[in-house]
């Protein structure tokens, strides 16, 4: 597999885009300082306190991407690792790490290159190498979804975690849906932790999996009237632990002029893509999950936002003070539910969104 001649660098790895025009009558897109800046100076922060994907959720996740089947009678999911996934905007590898345990690590002998990774920071890539010494070099790329340097027609399924709505536009999909096979799918994913906009799928539309919920159980999907969003559910759901709640509303005053998973722009961004380049969303999947966390680490967890690491030492100094204010105001007994086994953690209640993509080609 030869990568196109042109290779695009750049050193963000989640690209936020100004628009510049030069004494040339071309428009050239330029990296956000925003973007420059964070994730090359805190992967290994990421890397340590962002949360991984869950197995309940990506297994069937990758199943509808038409990666693998599911075995009703075994209870077990086999995927075909002769197919190639691309992942864009890998990190760190916290999604990487589902691939590599599905067999999608570039040892099949059919398919030697059934991974390749385009990540266009080099801070992330330098965690990524670390974690995965197992795939080869000549499959791991610092780019961007502006210029993949692959050959049209390579990728069975691209998948992009936690990142696509930092490019989440035409240009991105054209280039994506070039690189796709006929047939192939496109893959969003992302963990999340507060109700928003880009859950705005009916309830009934949506598959619901239990990743291991404290609230799981005690939420009936079926209680709410046919057509409602799934945003309504989730925001029933995150109600459960204020002091998070009340964490999440004070850190998302800083996100406004930064692009957002849950600002919603990317479901603008697909259905402009429609008639373009890939077809409706097929499927969206959510897993709702605990993380257990220490009121120590809520702090750091956050800083890892792209938007809180550019701020100033006063300015951190000031969010984590409100942000330990909240936690000795908000927490009760059921802010730390297993307290009786010994764990004082805090539990913040968590939940991850999939989303699948035809390719139209």
């Amino acid at each position: 597999m030869k990568p196109s001649s042109i290779l695009a660098t750049f050193s963000s790895r989640n690209l936020l885009f100004k628009y510049t025009r030069p004494t040339m009558s071309v428009v050239e897109k330029q990296a956000h300082s925003t973007a420059i800046n964070s994730f090359n100076l805190n992967h290994q922060d990421y890397d340590a306190f962002r949360p991984s994907f869950l197995k309940e959720l990506v297994d069937p996740f990758l199943v509808q991407l038409g990666l693998g089947q599911y075995d009703s009678v075994t209870n077990k999911y086999k995927f075909d690792t002769t197919k190639t996934i691309v992942e864009i905007a890998a990190g760190t590898g916290k999604f990487t790490r589902n691939l590599v345990d599905n067999g999608f690590d570039n040892q099949n002998e059919i398919n030697p290159d059934n991974l390749i990774i385009v990540e266009p920071s080099q801070g992330m890539l330098t965690s990524f190498k670390k974690n995965f010494p197992q795939i080869q070099s000549k499959n791991v790329y610092q780019a961007s979804s502006y210029k993949i340097p692959l050959d049209d027609n390579t990728a069975d399924s691209i998948i992009i975690a936690q990142g696509f709505h930092w490019f989440s536009d035409q240009d991105s999909l054209k280039e994506i849906s070039r690189v796709l096979k006929p047939h192939g799918t496109l893959g969003l994913i992302w963990n999340f932790d507060y109700q928003s906009n880009s859950q705005d799928t009916p309830i009934e539309k949506a598959k619901f999996f239990n990743g291991g919920s404290h609230y799981f159980n005690s939420i009936d999907f079926s209680q709410y009237p046919h057509g409602t969003s799934a945003e309504v559910a989730f925001k029933d759901y995150f109600d459960k632990q204020p002091w998070s709640e009340k964490v999440c509303e004070l850190i998302y005053n800083y996100d406004l002029g930064v692009p957002q998973y849950r600002h919603g722009k990317w479901r603008q961004s697909l259905s402009e893509s429609e008639s373009k380049h890939f077809h409706p969303i097929a499927q969206e999947l959510f897993a709702l999950y605990d993380k257990l966390i220490k009121k120590e680490d809520v702090y750091p967890y956050w800083e890892t936002r792209s938007y809180i690491t550019e701020l100033s030492d006063s300015e951190k100094k000031n969010v984590k003070d409100q942000i330990n204010q909240i936690i000795k105001d908000s927490i009760t007994k059921e802010s730390t539910p297993f307290t009786d086994k010994g764990d004082d953690r805090l539990l913040k209640p968590m939940a991850t969104h999939a989303v699948v993509v035809p390719v139209k080609k």
